[in-house]
C-alpha cells in the first residue's frame, strides 16, 4: 500500500508548477546563462549532508516559494562521481563539474532570483566547492545517528557489501551506475576490519566518516554565513520555518498546513523493510557505539542555527 501511495503522490506532484521548476535542464539550456552576472539581491545557498538528513525536504521548502529554486541531487550521476573522485583523491580534472554547478546556479538566479542547491554527494568537497562557487550561505544538515543509519539500511545501502572484496571499490550492477560511485569504502588500513563488520557497522562507519569530513571543513571556512540544521529540531516545526522564511525572504510565506504538506511532495520513499535499533543484535549495537566513539563524537555539540 505504501508503494502505491508513493506512486500516486509522485504522479500528482509531477503535474505541479513546482515539479516543472525542478526538471533537470540540459546543457543547451544551461549554456545560455554563461554570461549571467550575479547581483547583490541574488542569494545562493549550498547545502551539505551525509544523506537521509532532510536535504531533499529542505530543497522542497525553498522550491515552494516563487523567488527561490530548490533542488537536491539535480545531477545525481555527476555528483556521485564527484564524491567518488574527491574521496579517493583520483587525478581527474573537476573543472567541468564546477562549471555545471555554476551554470545551473546562474540559470536559477536568472529565472527565480535565488537558488538552494543541495546534495549528499558534495560531502568530501566542502572547501573547494565553497571557493569555486562562492555561495552566500552554507548549510550543514545532520540527523541522529541511529535514525540516519536505520534510514540508510531501509534504502538498501551496503546491501551487497560482499561485492567489495577486492580491496578496491567495485562496479555495482544491481541498480544504477551512480550507485557504484556512491558506496565508498575505507581507503586505509581499516579496510580489513571494515570487511568483518556487520551491515550496521559499515553504515555507522559511513555516517561518521562523512559527517566528520563536512563538520571539519565547516569549522575551517570563514567569512560566510553558516547554518547548522538538525533534522529532529526542524522536522515539521513551523516556528523554525518562520525563522527560515524571515532569513531568506520567502515570498508568499506558507501557512502552517501548506508547510506541513511539503513533506508529501514527491517523497523520498524507503522501500526496504524497517530494521529498528531495538531489533539490532548485540554485536551490531556494540559496533555502532564503538565506531561513533572512535570517529565522530561531535553530534551533541552541534546546535541548530537558522
Amino acid at each position: 500500500m505504501n508503494k502505491l501511495i508513493y506512486k500516486i503522490k509522485n504522479r500528482f506532484f509531477r503535474m505541479t508548477k513546482e515539479s516543472d521548476k525542478q526538471k533537470k535542464p540540459n546543457y543547451a539550456e544551461l549554456i545560455k546563462y554563461k554570461n549571467f552576472i550575479r547581483k547583490i539581491n541574488n542569494n545562493f545557498v549550498l547545502s551539505f549532508g551525509a544523506g537521509r538528513s532532510g536535504q531533499n525536504w529542505f530543497s522542497k521548502i525553498f522550491n515552494s516559494h516563487q523567488n527561490w529554486m530548490g533542488t537536491c541531487e539535480r545531477f545525481a550521476d555527476y555528483e556521485a562521481f564527484y564524491r567518488y573522485i574527491s574521496y579517493y583523491n583520483l587525478p581527474i580534472d573537476k573543472q567541468n563539474f564546477f562549471n555545471l554547478l555554476k551554470l545551473s546556479s546562474s540559470r536559477d538566479m536568472a529565472k527565480y532570483q535565488n537558488t538552494f542547491i543541495s546534495s549528499p554527494y558534495f560531502s568530501f568537497g566542502v572547501e573547494e566547492l565553497y571557493k569555486k562557487l562562492k555561495p552566500n550561505y552554507l548549510i550543514f544538515h545532520i540527523r541522529k545517528p541511529i535514525d540516519s543509519i536505520q534510514s540508510f539500511y531501509q534504502k538498501g545501502w551496503y546491501l551487497n557489501s560482499n561485492d567489495f572484496m577486492n580491496n578496491s571499490p567495485s562496479i555495482d550492477i544491481t541498480n544504477s551506475l551512480y550507485r557504484s560511485f556512491s558506496r565508498i569504502i575505507p581507503k586505509n588500513d581499516y579496510l580489513d576490519e571494515w570487511y568483518k563488520l556487520s551491515r550496521i557497522g559499515k553504515l555507522t562507519w559511513f555516517w561518521t566518516t562523512t559527517n566528520r569530513a563536512i563538520y571539519s571543513s565547516f569549522n575551517k571556512i570563514k567569512n560566510v554565513e553558516k547554518l547548522f540544521v538538525k533534522l529532529e529540531d526542524v522536522d515539521q516545526n513551523y516556528e523554525m520555518y518562520e525563522k527560515l522564511s524571515e532569513r531568506f525572504n520567502f515570498k508568499k510565506k506558507l501557512k502552517k498546513k501548506s508547510f506541513e504538506n511539503v513533506l508529501n511532495k514527491s517523497p523520498n520513499f524507503e522501500f526496504d523493510y524497517a530494521y529498528k535499533y531495538k531489533d539490532w543484535s548485540k554485536i551490531e549495537k556494540k559496533e555502532f557505539e564503538s565506531i561513533i566513539e572512535k570517529n565522530f563524537q561531535d553530534y551533541d555539540k552541534i546546535k541548530t542555527i537558522i
